[in-house]
């Protein structure tokens, strides 16, 4: 076939069996018959995960804690832009599958009032990290999962939780503005103290490939 009429006007048996069903429905779109629904709006996520290898094995509990509040800085980024507020979070974290005396450890909590606040998301997950964390054990990964996502819209009030609008809007407002200043000046202009400074742990990314499609920064110049 070397044109799309020809495709569209093939032998549908013929086709199927050179093509499989795949081929088979390219015919039928071809022909005017929609296989797949055209979906304009992006279902909800339903959960966010954040997690990343080290560049070394850490095996002290304040790597660990610093590595974990990043993450957690970040997936707390993702939901504000994603207009969610999570009820849930789990933190993990691992060693080399590859190593002997391999070790994975997880712990989860509820929250009491669904929330994208980093501040919040922090003060629930840090103590989480005390209860993955075993001495003497070469982590080589950890992350954060943020659980039972829902719309930032409304917000189910709970009757042992009591909250202020102002102290809301307040809050709200002070996330808005670190995230504008953050997209601004770069990732990191306004960091989290329980993140730390210049931590080695990171992952390398010397050797990372140009995105040359996503960020301006990297995309080719041609001076004639």
């Amino acid at each position: 076939m070397s044109n799309a009429r020809l495709l569209r006007d093939m032998p549908s048996g013929e086709l199927r069996a050179k093509c499989g069903v795949v081929g088979l429905r390219l015919q039928w779109e071809l022909r005017g018959q929609a296989c797949l629904p055209l979906d304009l709006a992006p279902a909800a996520k339903q959960e966010t995960c954040v997690s990343r290898s080290f560049s070394r094995p850490i095996t002290s509990l304040d790597e660990l804690r610093q590595a974990v509040a990043s993450y957690v800085v970040r997936a707390a980024e993702k939901l504000r832009k994603q207009r969610q507020r999570t009820a849930a979070l789990t933190v993990y974290t691992r060693t080399s599958p590859f190593a002997p005396g391999f070790y994975s450890q997880t712990a989860s909590c509820r929250l009491d009032l669904p929330s994208n606040d980093t501040a919040e998301l922090l003060a629930a997950t840090l103590p989480l990290v005390d209860r993955i964390f075993r001495p003497h054990r070469q982590l080589a990964k950890a992350g954060v999962l943020m659980q039972h996502l829902q719309g930032s819209e409304t917000l189910q009030g709970h009757l042992m939780v009591p909250t202020s609008e102002e102290e809301y809007q307040r809050r709200r407002d002070l996330m808005q503005t670190i995230d504008q200043l953050n997209r601004r000046y770069g990732r990191g202009t306004v960091q989290w103290a329980a993140c730390g400074l210049h931590p080695s742990w990171m992952m390398r990314r010397e050797r990372m490939g140009r995105t040359a499609t996503t960020r301006l920064s990297d995309v080719p110049l041609v001076h004639a």
